[in-house]
């Protein structure tokens, strides 16, 4: 329950850092909502090989007004960032010397990093606040869940 709890915390931090700047194309981007929203197709393929994704949505764009071929790019494209993301201090570190190798676009690359650095600032402020929370690690279960 308490894991739950703290991904809970974790996604809805990172749906309120993912919006990124609207005005200039950047994708919002809503994880726990992409999450949670089941395909029509399989996305396995897209995720795992080198098919360039590019998702520009319009500006304040809603998970649910979305494609489901406009879902599967943004979980396809997060099943891929989040492989080089790990937990070091309870704070989200990105491995990733040269984002090229991820074959997204630089825009939804920037949007990912950005929703990690307000949630590594999320939870500095908490702790900061006296309200310490563990962030959870990105699981290979959370990464194949992306993929339904």
């Amino acid at each position: 329950m308490k894991k739950i709890v703290i991904l809970g915390i974790f996604l809805g931090t990172v749906l309120a850092s993912c919006s990124g700047d609207r005005d200039k194309g950047i994708p919002v981007i809503n994880l726990e909502a992409l999450h949670a929203i089941p395909l029509d197709h399989a996305i396995d393929q897209l995720a795992k090989d080198t098919t360039f994704i590019d998702v520009t949505l319009p500006p304040n764009a809603r998970i649910d007004q979305l494609s489901q071929q406009e879902l599967g790019q943004l979980k396809a494209a997060a099943y891929r960032f989040y492989q080089h993301v790990t937990l070091e201090n309870n704070q989200y570190r990105v491995d990733l010397k040269d984002p090229k190798v991820l074959h997204l676009s630089e825009q939804v690359v920037k949007a990912y990093e950005q929703a990690i650095s307000n949630t590594n600032h999320f939870a500095d402020s908490m702790a900061k606040a006296g309200q310490a929370i563990q962030l959870p690690p990105v699981s290979e279960e959370y990464l194949n869940n992306l993929l339904k």
